[in-house]
């Protein structure tokens, strides 16, 4: 028996440092591979532009969108500073992002949970769920006008509506042995929703407001192109009417950054509040 022992544990003292190294060698891997598909991805593009492969008209050098972009910080477009065109943007979001989730997440908990108040919202929620909310942004236009009240209210309403069905999912995951079990000893519906129902949800809330953000960004630039003189959708449909096509990549990357960046901001706060889901 000591014999065995001594063999399990020299085993496992010998195999634990291996598998360690194997997987921080597969990490290392993995990020190589994601930084050097990039890279060769842009090297690729300024060669290809460069060489005059294609026409900078459909494809402008990565040079090109660089030294628009560093002529937007410096003189601003269209007049207005680049910080403002950026800055009304990203108000717009996170605005309607922040009301929207709100909504969402009472919306959903209440028609996850209560099956009378699933049953009244139903018929509507279904109605909706099929329709693109762009399909609403002229309507939004001509009851709230072109101000700022339409553009934030169309992102609020793409935005809650995801994040209220991502929230009725996670509520009707939530297994209901648990629910009883709460009740059994005397919870209340508040402390049901606040200890048992919502850390149950809270793994979808969160995968729901990751794409209500994304959905978001995209709605933004739409309604901005629509009705606009500030913002990043503005920058994309002047420069696509002027055929300036550096700023138009100009304005898109700037999109696409700072979805990233919000992205990675819920996924951290994912991480860090559902943190029994790592």
């Amino acid at each position: 028996m000591q014999l065995k022992a001594s063999k399990k544990a020299e085993t496992l003292a010998f195999t634990g440092p291996d598998l360690q190294t194997q997987a921080l060698r597969e990490k290392a891997l993995l990020f190589g591979v994601a930084i050097a598909i990039p890279i060769l991805v842009l090297s690729l593009w300024e060669l290809t532009t460069r060489q005059g492969w294609v026409d900078e008209l459909f494809l402008p050098s990565l040079s090109g969108i660089v030294n628009e972009f560093l002529a937007m910080v410096r003189k601003g477009y269209a007049g207005t500073p680049l910080i403002v065109h950026i800055l009304a943007s990203l108000k717009r979001v996170f605005i309607a992002f922040g009301i929207g989730t709100v909504v969402g997440l009472l919306l959903g908990l209440f028609m996850g949970y209560y099956k009378y108040v699933r049953a009244a919202f139903y018929v509507v929620t279904e109605l909706l769920r099929p329709i693109p909310p762009l399909a609403f942004i002229t309507l939004f236009i001509l009851w709230f006008g072109i101000g700022e009240v339409s553009k934030i209210l169309i992102i609020l309403y793409a935005g809650s509506l995801i994040v209220m069905l991502n929230t009725i999912s996670g509520v009707q995951s939530c297994p209901k042995d648990k629910i009883l079990a709460a009740q059994t000893l005397g919870a209340n519906d508040l402390a049901i929703f606040l200890y048992v129902i919502l850390p149950a949800a809270l793994p979808n809330i969160f995968t729901g407001m990751r794409v209500a953000l994304s959905v978001d960004f995209g709605i933004l630039v739409a309604a901005e192109l629509l009705a606009g003189n500030q913002g990043i959708g503005y920058i994309i449909q002047d420069a696509s009417t002027f055929f300036n096509v550096e700023g138009l990549f100009v304005a898109i990357l700037m999109i696409g950054f700072f979805g990233v960046i919000s992205d990675v901001v819920l996924r951290f706060l994912s991480r860090r509040i559902v943190h029994w889901q790592r």
